[in-house]
């Protein structure tokens, strides 16, 4: 798996004006303040530079990682008191980290040259960027509902 091949995954998070609904206003105002922290990040990973001198990608990944941590780290710190929003934006915050632990591993074993390694790594990256969707779907069926 590609550095890039992620960053397409992960740039799937289409939550943009995902909560123009008739909601409450306190609900509307969380919604909006997760919403935002995420794409924030997500733009970020999407812009982030590549190491053209390191081909290996072993740099580029490490650097995903690091983003990954504080997308997660960022949409942890947004303050909610919607019960709901609260588990979905520690979900998100789980899987962000979850992806950054996987992108180091697979830095690791690529580095190390451990075909076995990295054939797990990618395995778990895979797995783990997989729950994204069903993720964005949740909270936008969540931040569109009544």
């Amino acid at each position: 798996m590609t550095t890039k091949n992620t960053i397409a995954r992960l740039v799937g998070l289409a939550l943009f004006g995902a909560v123009a609904c008739g909601c409450g206003q306190k609900k509307l105002t969380e919604c909006n303040a997760l919403v935002q922290v995420i794409n924030a990040g997500v733009v970020s990973l999407e812009r982030a530079p590549r190491n053209e001198a390191d081909p290996s990608g072993i740099s580029d990944l490490r650097a995903m990682a690091d983003a990954m941590d504080k997308v997660g780290a960022d949409a942890a710190g947004v303050q909610l008191t919607t019960p709901e929003l609260k588990k979905l934006r520690d979900e998100y915050h789980k899987m962000a980290k979850d992806i950054a632990r996987a992108e180091r591993e697979l830095a690791t074993a690529a580095q190390e040259r451990d075909a076995a390694r990295r054939s797990s790594a990618e395995g778990a990256l895979d797995a783990t960027v997989k729950q994204e969707d069903p993720l964005v779907d949740q909270i936008n069926k969540y931040c569109q509902g009544p």
